[in-house]
């Protein structure tokens, strides 16, 4: 019942933030909104003020704005005829289905810095240590990064630039240890192979240390004979401390057909010999789980939440672009990483138990799906029908609606045909 209130209610403020922008838009520029409605099929409630009536309908998977005059056979002699959607000019009508998209997206920002105002970011860890930098004899793993030089640290950027910044000169690290800040000088050394200055660090919001917690059935490293529990104290004849250390010194092996580790069980250093013949660094580590020195959290203050949220945005920008790059590429299988109602709701359930803040960070992606999505001019979105709109302008006369409304019937019927056959993929995903 839980899964099924989330992604109800996950939808219905999708849904309607998305119409509610194509609404905002139409009432704005003057066109005559019969119906807002959440959801489609039977009226479960509804309210009609002045022209428009407001309703939310039995099937919470979807929703829409109906404008006087999309269909351009508007029957209603009451309705003024300025006021029917495509008698407006087609720069307005481009607006109207482009104002949907843009309300997703503009959600996703808000959410993503509401999320950073109300619950913080992560401070960034020092997770590895550079053999021969600077830090190697002052910080160790664990620290959480406080400031540089007296400007705090949020994000990844935030350090580089304040390393970058100081030109060479020496620096003031505070960081948080056990409890208690700490300050450290150091002075950053130019690097030729990176071409930059390095304090010698791998910063991260997390620290995993060489303690295995849990080992999958199928993982190599239990087919070696390692168990939870064990600490990876060496890779060869490499000390490892951390999660970053064993990939640093597995990768220095591979490829292999076996890498010798040293690993401390119940306090006695023992052998193991994981056999690694074929494996990429990825499969080796595969169906692991390490120990970590937990988070801790800082807010922003008002301008830099909204500076780090922009930051975020970008990042689900270009990883969605990547998702769609792997796709057409071949690299990522559509079935494998499409998500219907069902996936949908297990991803909600599954990231609410991990809290609010998680929780708001998938419930931005999903907006950001959204608007993203209905920007593609594929017929039946609204990036379809803002190309319309485009062509027409262009064209200087408009499609005949006969021809439209059968290429947006075909599409949103592909639409749904894609839908069953993602949502029989989330059940078979069930039983795997």
């Amino acid at each position: 019942m839980i899964t099924f209130l989330l992604l109800v209610g996950t939808l219905l403020v999708l849904v309607g933030v998305h119409e509610g922008g194509h609404f905002l838009v139409a009432k704005l520029t003057g066109v005559y909104v019969k119906e807002f409605a959440i959801g489609f099929g039977p009226k479960l409630a509804s309210l009609r003020i002045g022209e428009t009536l407001y309703s939310i309908r039995a099937l919470p998977f979807g929703g829409y704005v109906r404008m006087a005059g999309e269909d351009r056979e508007e029957t209603d002699p009451e309705i003024p005829k300025g006021r029917l959607l495509y008698n407006r000019p087609p720069l307005v009508r481009i607006l109207i289905s482009l104002a949907g998209p843009a309300a997703n997206l503009l959600m996703t920002l808000l959410v993503l810095v509401f999320a950073l105002w109300m619950f913080g970011v992560p401070l960034l860890q020092v997770a590895a240590l550079i053999p021969g930098k600077p830090a190697e004899v002052k910080l160790i793993p664990g620290d959480r990064i406080i400031s540089i030089t007296g400007v705090p640290t949020y994000t990844v950027e935030d350090l580089d630039r304040a390393v970058q910044g100081c030109e060479g000169a020496p620096i003031e690290v505070l960081v948080e240890r056990d409890g208690s800040h700490r300050s450290f000088a150091m002075t950053p050394k130019f690097d030729e192979k990176e071409g930059r200055y390095l304090i010698g660090i791998y910063p991260s919001p997390i620290t995993y240390t060489n303690i295995l917690t849990a080992l999958d059935p199928s993982s190599v490293l239990l087919a070696s004979g390692l168990r939870a529990g064990d600490t990876i104290v060496s890779v060869g004849d490499v000390p490892t401390r951390t999660g970053i250390d064993l990939l640093l010194g597995m990768n220095e092996h591979l490829p292999a057909e076996s890498i010798e580790v040293s690993i401390l069980r119940m306090g006695v250093e023992e052998i193991c010999v994981i056999q690694t013949g074929g494996l990429e660094l990825d499969q080796v580590f595969s169906g692991i789980t390490l120990a970590d020195l937990g988070t801790t959290y800082r807010r922003p203050d008002f301008a830099k939440g909204i500076i780090i949220g922009a930051g975020e945005f970008a990042n689900y920008v270009r990883l969605m672009i990547d998702w769609i790059h792997g796709i057409i590429a071949g690299q990522i299988a559509v079935s494998e990483t499409v998500a219907g109602p069902i996936g949908i709701a297990r991803m909600l359930t599954d990231w609410a138990e991990q809290g609010a803040s998680v929780f708001l960070q998938l419930f931005a992606y999903l907006s950001l799906s959204l608007g993203l999505l209905n920007l593609v001019p594929f017929p039946a979105l609204d990036g379809s029908r803002a190309a319309f709109a485009l062509y027409e302008a262009i064209r200087r006369r408009p499609i005949p609606p006969e021809r439209e409304g059968m290429i947006h019937a075909i599409g949103f019927l592909i639409l749904i045909a894609l839908m069953l056959v993602v949502t029989y993929q989330d059940i078979l995903k069930l039983f795997r």
